[in-house]
């Protein structure tokens, strides 16, 4: 085994993906649980921390492995095609990619979901959408696993069919169920979710063989629902592998209660999907109904402990949408703010906010933080009665370049309001009113027949304001800016631009210090 997990040379990538060159994945012990007082000890095996974050991907390697020691797939192999939406594909892409098969084919359902769709598209798979069931039965004439297999009849193309190749079980013979009696010996029972069934049917196996009497509770989707990855136990009938021999029982459970047990199972700090929730779920069906028949004893082991496992079999994150579909909102904690989730929608740039210093500068004829020299408007973004009575004024300077204009843009805010930084109501009020002026190009007064070409350059009464409306007018492409402590710093210290009419004294005035 790899010691020291470092992979080099040409078959780096192959070894990373070879479970024999890497420790097993972990066992972790849930530390509470509705059965703790009765002596069971429940261990997720976290097949999430296999490279490919999967434990789909060990199928998918056996099945390739396989395929190439009977000439099936080989140097002319030009495609890999699969009826799969999830992490089986996903992991023959990865493993293709580093076999060097030129393309892998995804044969998936048109109600896959669009997250699901730009994983898989993330991943370079190339996709054909089929109607109907979106898990149709294995041998389903206008089903897509059975097109797969046509299509795989063509020259130089594969399909490893893990509904119908051995191999697919058979690498949790060769691999998980080895690592499980590796780590926990005296093992009671298996939990296992059931799709394709090969992940139970080969542990349960494994299990049996090497320790008789271990209970292998197979976990269904219940009958009409979907948990993504198992099946119900009616399509669960027709699959040909042998997972009879393998289940002692199976449970049956709803989506609901199998995402919130994977959420709760993330909170925990056991990161992993939803069917690692549905597989706890049956191992809790299963341990409360021997219970109630008083046969939980049956399960001891010579310490009087009931050693069990269950199998998580990928990790949260590709079924976010999914998780929000079947969660209460009970079980979330509120946001708070949420009123701001659809205003100031733009981003920010430090750079585009510049100091009264740099405003003078600028209006002095020196070059923008772009390093532009275009004529300047000046958004005042006062109430109509202020712009109008205490006038924003630019003082003339000889020998400068700069022209600068004003435009008043009247939103009805006031001195008094709060900065709409520190105030969700105030910042959705003014950025919805700033938004249906500036966003628009052919507003009247604002649209590009204004302001395109030209330097923007937004103040207000102390920064706030301006500073929401900057990102709108950059998002149209202009070369935009707000100066930071609005018309009150401005004015206190510039050498150029005033308010009040009276321009010699202007920074004097009583009217000033009104602001």
């Amino acid at each position: 085994m790899n010691q020291n997990n470092v992979f080099s040379g040409k078959n780096s990538l192959l070894d990373y993906y070879n479970p024999d060159k890497n420790p097993p994945t972990p066992l972790v012990e849930i530390p509470e649980h509705p059965f703790s007082a009765d002596g069971v000890r429940i261990y997720a095996k976290l097949m999430s921390f296999l490279p490919a974050t999967n434990i789909k991907s060990l199928p998918a390697l056996n099945m390739l492995q396989d395929a190439q020691e009977d000439g099936r797939l080989n140097s002319k192999t030009k495609e890999v095609i699969e009826y799969s939406s999830g992490n089986t594909v996903i992991s023959l892409a990865i493993l293709g990619r580093i076999m060097g098969i030129p393309n892998v084919r995804a044969l998936i359902s048109n109600k896959t979901t669009d997250e699901k769709i730009k994983l898989l598209r993330f991943f370079g798979l190339d996709l054909t959408l089929y109607p109907g069931p979106s898990q149709p039965q294995p041998f389903d004439p206008l089903g897509g696993i059975r097109d797969a297999v046509e299509l795989g009849k063509q020259p130089d193309t594969f399909t490893p069919n893990q509904y119908d190749n051995d191999m697919n079980y058979r690498a949790h013979m060769r691999w998980t169920g080895p690592q499980i009696i590796q780590q926990l010996p005296d093992i009671s029972a298996l939990a296992c979710a059931v799709g394709t069934s090969g992940s139970m049917t080969g542990t349960g196996l494994y299990l049996k063989q090497q320790k008789p009497g271990t209970v292998i509770v197979g976990v269904c989707t219940a009958q009409g629902d979907r948990v993504p990855g198992p099946r119900t136990l009616e399509l669960l009938q027709p699959v040909e592998f042998p997972w009879r021999e393998s289940a002692d029982c199976v449970e049956e459970i709803a989506s609901p209660e199998s995402f919130a047990m994977a959420m709760d199972l993330c909170r925990m700090g056991i990161l992993c999907g939803p069917s690692s929730g549905l597989a706890l779920c049956g191992l809790y069906s299963f341990l409360k109904r021997m219970k109630e028949e008083g046969k939980l004893d049956s399960l001891r082991n010579d310490q009087g402990e009931i050693p069990a496992v269950f199998l998580c079999m990928d990790g949260p994150l590709q079924y976010m949408s999914e998780f929000f579909d079947k969660i209460p909102e009970s079980l979330l904690k509120p946001i708070r703010n949420s009123e701001l989730l659809t205003v100031d929608t733009y981003p920010y740039l430090p750079a585009w906010e510049i100091s009264p210093e740099q405003a003078d500068e600028i209006l002095l004829g020196s070059p923008s933080p772009e390093s532009t020299r275009l004529p300047i408007v000046i958004i005042d973004i006062r109430r109509r009665s202020d712009s109008t009575t205490l006038p924003l004024t630019i003082r003339q300077r000889s020998g400068t370049s700069s022209t600068a204009s004003i435009l008043d843009l009247d939103i009805g805010a006031y001195p008094t309001d709060p900065n709409p930084f520190l105030d969700p109501s105030t910042m959705v009020s003014q950025w919805n009113a700033l938004d249906k002026r500036l966003h628009n190009p052919a507003d009247p007064v604002f649209g590009d027949h204004k302001l395109k070409g030209k330097m923007v350059i937004c103040v207000c009464y102390s920064g706030g304001t301006a500073r929401a409306a900057a990102p709108i007018l950059r998002h149209r492409g202009l070369e935009t800016y707000n100066v930071i402590g609005g018309l009150e710093e401005w004015c206190r210290s510039s050498r150029v631009i005033g308010i009040g009419r009276n321009q010699s004294n202007v920074k004097d005035s009583p009217v000033l210090a009104k602001l």
